[in-house]
């Protein structure tokens, strides 16, 4: 059975959640592929051996990893492409023309799709320009974050995501500075031609990375008026604090009560960025079925996991939408 377009779906089911996979690139780590590369959870991709080899090693690693998430209840998957960028895979790995990149992508969105069955939702990930000089969780875009040309870093990952049927969904993921977010916002429908959301890497006080608040995000967006992209579909958090986030959604759905949201915070572990380790979690009384509900009333729509998140954690978020459904 073909799937219903994702903007219809949402549009004729309003009570409807979606839930979303966990935090692939660490789960991947989990399972025994060294992810530590500056194109990250991309690496396995890269080796002709993954694609040669119908039995290798990483091969069954990412299948197994797709199949646990759907197994606990997983409606929408994302594309393991974060890091992914052509800029990030031609300075880093032995990719180095356009044609070879379009074929990476369209093996990776073919593969992907293979894993999960044609009934889920697909997503095709897309890291911020910050991603690869590191500045995702800081939102530090240097002296002249206006002058930067977004569309350029971005275009070829787009022109192979738009025209590619087996992707649904383009999701921008933790966007940190202002001038990127108004950038990705201005483009229109002949640029951002198929459903997309944009998720923003916030603060744990609230404030986008870069220091902008919540109340400037929503006065800028409700500015659009009838500008902004018929495309874009929902607005929210990942990458984010487990216990902070859902006052952080909160915050934007009391600034645009009527935009759909979309949230997937990291486990409730925080990642220290100046030693690269994730300390434990001293919020353990809080639990997904607490924050998920707190989601659902500000008004979102696919729920999920980012870093650290595990099977058992989507299995958590499936039951609290479940519970949220009757």
């Amino acid at each position: 059975m073909p799937r219903q377009p994702i903007k219809e779906y949402l549009e004729e089911n309003p009570k409807k959640v979606l839930v979303l996979d966990g935090g692939q690139g660490t789960e991947l780590e989990n399972r025994g592929i060294h992810v530590a590369n500056p194109v990250w959870s991309t690496i396995p991709f890269i080796s002709e051996s993954f694609w040669s080899n119908a039995s290798s090693k990483d091969r069954e690693i990412v299948k197994g990893m797709f199949q646990d998430f759907l197994d606990a209840g997983a409606d929408i998957l994302m594309t393991i492409t974060y890091q992914t960028s052509f800029k990030s895979v031609t300075e880093n790995t032995p990719i180095k023309t356009l044609k070879e990149y379009n074929e990476l992508l369209e093996r990776i969105v073919s593969f992907s799709r293979s894993c999960i069955g044609d009934e889920k939702y697909l997503i095709g990930c897309i890291g911020p320009w910050g991603a690869h000089v590191c500045a995702e969780f800081n939102g530090d875009y240097g002296g002249h974050p206006e002058n930067i040309d977004y569309y350029a870093y971005f275009k070829p990952q787009l022109d192979n995501f738009f025209q590619n049927k087996d992707l649904d969904l383009i999701g921008f993921e933790t966007v940190p500075n202002f001038h990127e977010l108004k950038a990705i916002l201005s483009w229109d429908d002949t640029i951002l031609s198929k459903p997309f959301y944009i998720g923003l890497s916030v603060h744990e006080n609230g404030v986008l990375r870069d220091g902008t608040t919540m109340n400037e995000i929503g006065y800028y967006i409700k500015s659009l008026g009838s500008k902004i992209n018929p495309n874009f579909l929902l607005l929210g958090i990942n990458c984010v604090s487990f216990s902070d986030s859902p006052d952080i959604l909160e915050s934007i759905h009391k600034e645009l009560p009527d935009m759909p949201l979309i949230a997937y915070p990291n486990s409730g572990e925080i990642y220290d960025t100046v030693k690269k380790i994730w300390l434990p979690n001293h919020y353990s009384d809080i639990t997904w079925n607490d924050v998920v509900n707190r989601y659902i009333k500000a008004g979102a729509r696919i729920i999920g996991g980012c870093c650290r998140t595990m099977p058992d954690d989507i299995e958590q978020v499936s039951a609290a939408v479940k519970k949220s459904h009757k």
